[in-house]
C-alpha cells in the first residue's frame, strides 16, 4: 500500500513518532481521560491509526532501529537508580508470583484448546506458541514455530495480534487496579507512594494530572544528559558485544539464553554499576525523562506495526485466544497474590512479564510510576525467556503435537 510518508522518508518518519509521544504525554499530563488510558496507550492507538489510514507505513528500517537501538538504549536509563538491595527487597515474591502467572498462562492455553480447539483453524499452533510466548516471549514464540513446523502466515498473525493485544492487556491492568474493588481486596503501595508525593487537591485547583505532577518540575543540566548518553551507550555497547562473542562460542542452548541475550547482560551490568556506584548514580538527573521517551516511541511502532487487514483476515482466533490467556493468567495470578500476600502491583507485573516479556513490563511499571517495579519486572520478564519454551513444549505433547525437527 502507497502511503503518504515513504519507507525512505526517514526524518519525516522519526517525526511522526516523536510527535505522537510529544502529544501523548502532553495529554496525560493534563486530561483526566488521557491520564487514565496513559501515554502509552495513547501512542500506541495513535501510531495504529496513522499506519491503517496510510500515512505512513507498517514497517521500515526506522521503525527497526527502535527496538534495536531506542529499547535497548532505554532499559539501562530506567536501570540508573536501580540498586540490588532495593532489587531483593522489592522482588522476593513477585519471582514466586511469577511462576503462578505461568501456571495461569498454562491453564488459559489448555481452557482454550477444550474450548475451541475443534472449531478454530490452526488452534493446535496458535495455543503452543501462545503456551511458550506467554511465559516468555517472542524468543519463544518463535521456537515453538519452528519445532512444530507452524505456517509463515499464522506465526506473522500471531505477532501482530500478540503486540495488539499486549496494548489492550496494559489499559486492562489500568482499569482494573483502579477500582475500588482491586484496592479493597490487595495492597497497592507503589501506587499510594506516588499519590502520596505529590498534592491531589493541588493538582486539581491548577487543572493538572497525578502523572503531570510526577514527571514536572525536575532540574536536568546539560552536564545530566551528556552523562546519560555516554553511559548508557557504553553499556550497551559493551554488553552487545560481550552476548554476540558469547553466541560465537556456540553454547549449550541455556547458556545462549543466560549469556547471549543483550536484555540480560545490560541489566545486570546497569544494576551492578547502580549499586556500587550509588553515590554518584543518584546525583544524575535525567535518566528516567529520557528512559521514558525512549520507551513511548518504541510503544508507538507496536501500534504502527498493527495491520488492521491482517487480523481481520487470519487474526481473530490469534487475538482471542491472546486475550482470554492473559485474563485467565491474571485471574489466576490474582488468587496467588492473595495466598502469598503480594501486593497488586506484583500481580499487574506478573501479568505483564509473562505475557508481554520483561520489554513491556519494565515501560508498564514506568508509565504507571512504580519505579521501584521497574528493575523486578524486567529480571523475572527476562527468566521468562529461560522457560516459555518448556511451558510451549508440554502443551504441545499434552495434545500430540509432534515435533518437525
Amino acid at each position: 500500500m502507497t502511503t503518504l510518508i515513504g519507507e525512505d522518508q526517514t526524518v519525516l518518519l522519526w517525526a511522526v513518532v516523536l510527535i505522537l509521544v510529544a502529544v501523548a504525554i502532553t495529554l496525560e499530563q493534563r486530561y483526566k481521560w488521557a491520564s487514565t488510558l496513559s501515554s502509552t496507550m495513547l501512542v500506541i492507538i495513535g501510531g495504529f491509526i496513522l499506519a491503517n489510514i496510510g500515512v505512513i507505513p507498517h514497517s521500515t528500517t526506522v521503525f527497526t532501529s527502535m527496538s534495536t537501538v531506542i529499547l535497548v538504549c532505554s532499559i539501562p536509563l530506567l536501570l540508573f537508580k536501580a540498586d540490588i538491595k532495593e532489587i531483593v527487597q522489592n522482588s522476593g515474591k513477585l519471582f514466586i508470583l511469577f511462576h503462578v502467572a505461568a501456571l495461569g498462562t498454562l491453564i488459559g492455553a489448555f481452557f482454550c484448546w477444550f474450548v475451541f480447539g475443534r472449531i478454530a483453524p490452526n488452534a493446535d499452533h496458535l495455543l503452543t506458541m501462545y503456551a511458550a510466548a506467554q511465559v516468555g516471549g517472542t524468543v519463544n514464540l518463535v521456537a515453538m514455530a519452528n519445532m512444530f513446523g507452524t505456517p509463515d502466515d499464522v506465526v506473522a498473525a500471531t505477532g501482530v495480534v500478540g503486540n495488539m493485544s499486549v496494548a489492550l492487556l496494559i489499559l486492562e491492568t489500568r482499569l482494573i487496579g483502579g477500582t475500588k474493588w482491586m484496592r479493597r481486596q490487595l495492597p497497592h503501595p507503589h501506587v499510594d507512594e506516588m499519590e502520596a508525593s505529590v498534592d491531589l487537591d493541588a493538582l486539581k485547583k491548577e487543572g493538572k494530572t497525578l502523572t503531570g505532577a510526577f514527571w514536572g518540575g525536575k532540574v536536568i543540566s546539560l552536564k545530566d544528559i551528556a552523562l546519560c548518553l555516554a553511559i548508557t551507550f557504553t553499556i550497551v555497547g559493551v554488553s552487545q558485544t560481550f552476548a554476540n562473542w558469547v553466541l560465537s562460542l556456540n553454547p549449550p542452548e541455556i547458556m545462549k539464553q543466560l549469556f547471549g541475550s543483550q536484555y540480560l547482560i545490560l541489566s545486570i551490568l546497569t544494576v551492578a554499576i547502580a549499586t556500587i556506584f550509588k553515590k554518584q548514580m543518584s546525583k544524575i538527573n535525567g535518566s528516567m525523562e529520557l528512559g521514558n521517551i525512549g520507551i513511548l516511541a518504541w510503544f508507538a511502532t507496536i501500534g504502527i506495526s498493527g495491520n488492521l487487514m491482517v487480523i481481520i483476515q487470519t487474526g481473530i482466533w490469534a487475538l482471542v485466544f491472546h486475550q482470554i490467556i492473559s485474563l485467565i493468567n491474571m485471574t489466576v495470578t490474582f488468587f496467588g497474590a492473595k495466598l502469598l500476600k503480594c501486593n497488586w502491583e506484583d500481580v499487574a507485573i506478573a501479568n505483564q512479564a509473562t505475557v508481554g516479556g520483561p520489554t513491556t513490563a519494565a515501560p508498564m511499571a514506568v508509565a504507571f510510576g512504580w519505579n521501584k517495579m521497574v528493575v523486578p519486572g524486567l529480571l523475572v520478564g527476562l527468566w521468562g525467556y529461560v522457560i516459555g519454551s518448556y511451558f510451549g513444549i508440554l502443551f504441545a505433547n499434552v495434545i500430540g503435537m509432534t515435533s518437525v525437527l
